[in-house]
């Protein structure tokens, strides 16, 4: 048996120690904040939860691109424009939810579990997930099955009780946007093809010294891990606080092929972009432009690292704040 070392968020701004007696090895930092009324967009209010079958929504629009003259515009991505608006109504709801009707819409809920989805065409909007107390690896949103068009929109991924077990949304085939994922080991943990994430906040990772899941050694925490899939976009969003890496890039089961990352500000791990082939070989089809990229690196300078066989496309990514030029790391 290990001992869990006291769990660290790193990179954020401090907020009240609220751990609970039964968890004296574990930092619980809860936040009870909806968005914030300076927001940009208009605050929806909800005057009651709905769990209804309704139409699906209509797709996202594309990512903005690059000013010109060689001006970024970064994502701005943060607790004024993501999570739950301003207003909304929350119902709490005990326990896990098994979603198994197509098409099914869930607004305006405060979970107490998990939330595991077992039909297409789920939307979840305008509700925060909290989970509960596990003691195998989980996630809480579990999409692992695949099922196609899951829309997280709106929405608060925070663990009540934390654990180096529970990670932030699991699986492939899902859409995030304006998602505040917090708390967790992993905030997106990818599996497979077909992931979008926008306009959305990946931050505070919850790190242990000692994790049972590494031996004993430091959790591994990623603010997105993607072990295989194709088509995977994350644009215009904010990712900090993770140990390990913002995003890497395993190809633990699978090729991994045609990731995008444009117009976001990223920041923390050994390395921020870490892609690793392992025996799968190249990455093709891999494009890390018009971004903004934080210095707070176990590494120094290390925003992009990759062997040389993967051939990034790389333009107009710079650090912040003195706007030097990024380059890539050989891994």
């Amino acid at each position: 048996m290990h001992q869990h070392h006291p769990a660290v968020h790193r990179y954020d701004p401090p907020r009240p120690d609220l751990a609970r007696v039964d968890l004296t090895n574990a930092v619980r930092l809860q936040r009870t904040r909806m968005r914030r009324k300076t927001s940009t967009r208009p605050p929806a209010f909800v005057a009651a939860a709905t769990l209804a079958v309704l139409i699906p929504l209509a797709g996202l629009a594309a990512p903005a691109p690059a000013q010109a003259g060689g001006v970024v515009r970064i994502a701005t991505a943060n607790a004024g424009s993501t999570g739950v608006p301003y207003g909304t109504t929350l119902r709490v709801h005990n326990g896990d939810l098994n979603i198994t009707q197509a098409g099914t819409v869930i607004s305006g809920l405060d979970i107490r579990g998990l939330v595991k989805i077992n039909a297409i065409n789920v939307t979840i909007k305008n509700s925060i997930i909290r989970g509960r107390s596990v003691s195998a690896p989980a996630a809480l949103v579990n999409n692992l099955g695949g099922r196609s068009g899951l829309k997280i929109i709106d929405s608060e991924l925070y663990p009540s009780q934390p654990s180096p077990d529970i990670n932030g949304i699991y699986g492939y085939n899902f859409t995030l946007t304006r998602v505040d994922i917090h708390g967790v080991i992993d905030g997106a943990h990818v599996t497979g093809s077909n992931v979008t994430i926008a306009n959305s906040w990946l931050h505070g990772n919850l790190h242990y010294t000692s994790d049972p899941n590494q031996g004993g050694k430091p959790s591994h925490d990623d603010s997105i891990q993607i072990q295989k899939g194709s088509n995977i976009k994350v644009y215009g969003s904010t990712l900090s606080g993770s140990h390990n890496a913002g995003v890497q890039i395993t190809q633990d089961t699978g090729d991994v092929s045609n990731f995008s990352f444009t117009n976001n500000f990223a920041d923390g791990g050994a390395c921020t972009i870490n892609v690793a082939q392992k025996s799968y070989g190249p990455i093709y089809g891999t494009v890390v432009t018009d971004n903004k990229f934080g210095r707070n690196t176990r590494v120094a300078n290390c925003a992009i690292i990759s062997p040389s066989t993967t051939k990034i496309s790389t333009a107009r990514n710079y650090y912040t704040p003195d706007s030097l030029t990024v380059s890539v790391h050989a891994g």
